[in-house]
């Protein structure tokens, strides 16, 4: 028995469309990867699926926030970066990656800015002073 039957799209599929699983009785999800990729964007969607999305990738990070935090942090920032105020859905979670303490919320652009720029003052400066002799935008 090669293939399964989706038990979401119900189409017949090849068992190598379907994410292994060793504790099933045919050894394989009862959803194809297609069908599975779907149900689990929906969820991370759901404020459930975010919590536990976003708190295992801040955990990866050693980051240490709740998701009740982040979302009082998020209320409190009314939706806005902390260096360039735009308002956003989500904002990055910015921490000190020497002590892990928590430093605010960024966009994603703020955030890789500040680790590009090796979370230094003296870098920071040197880039505004480059921006001031050749000309940028200053928004």
């Amino acid at each position: 028995m090669d293939s399964k039957v989706c038990s979401k799209c119900k189409i017949e599929k090849p068992k190598s469309e379907f994410q292994k699983r060793h504790d099933r009785p045919i050894g394989v999800r009862p959803r194809c990867r297609d069908c599975q990729r779907k149900v689990d964007a929906e969820y991370r969607l759901t404020d459930r699926g975010k919590r536990k999305y976003r708190t295992s990738q801040w955990r990866q990070s050693n980051i240490d926030i709740s998701y009740e935090e982040y979302k009082e942090k998020y209320k409190l920032l009314e939706g806005c970066c902390e260096i360039c105020k735009e308002q956003l859905p989500s904002l990055c979670v910015d921490h000190n990656h020497a002590t892990g303490e928590i430093r605010g919320l960024l966009c994603t652009t703020c955030n890789l800015a500040l680790e590009h720029l090796k979370e230094s003052h003296k870098i920071m400066n040197n880039a505004i002073k480059y921006i001031k002799k050749y000309g940028g935008n200053d928004v």
